[in-house]
């Protein structure tokens, strides 16, 4: 078990995953639409409970507020034995540097999207260019 940010959309899945691992007595699970300094505060005084066995903190959400997330750094950087997080979001740009620094980063994204985008405007640049011969022909 380590500390990491998880980069993901599907937080339920996550969720299911994480507990398949590491079951229910050594889990907490911290989601919020926006993660604000109370949610911090949650999770810190969660994290000084001493334990005998490792212990996963999850945090997730949409939105990571900056106060939520400096209120974090201390924690984070040193963390109280047998205590590791986990930091589910959507996009690492949403959290910040100093936070992005002290972890690993695992993208779970779907690279299919930009795919798909790429493909898109190839062919929209082939109908353009298709468009433009044609009229060069009426003309």
């Amino acid at each position: 078990m380590r500390s990491k940010i998880v980069i993901t959309s599907d937080f339920e899945a996550l969720k299911e995953e994480i507990l398949g691992l590491y079951g229910v007595n050594s889990v907490r699970f911290f989601f919020a639409e926006d993660f604000l300094l109370e949610n911090a505060k949650e999770v810190a005084a969660e994290a000084y409970i001493a334990e005998s066995e490792p212990k996963l903190l999850v945090l997730g959400a949409k939105n990571f507020r900056v106060e939520a997330q400096n209120s974090l750094l201390k924690i984070i950087e040193e963390p109280p034995k047998n205590i590791f997080f986990i930091i589910a979001c959507e996009s690492k740009n949403m959290l910040l540097p100093t936070v992005r620094s002290r972890l690993v980063t695992e993208n779970r994204l779907e690279k299919k999207q930009r795919e798909k985008l790429l493909s898109d405007l190839h062919r929209a640049l082939d109908l353009l260019d298709l468009s433009k011969a044609q009229k060069e022909n009426l003309s």
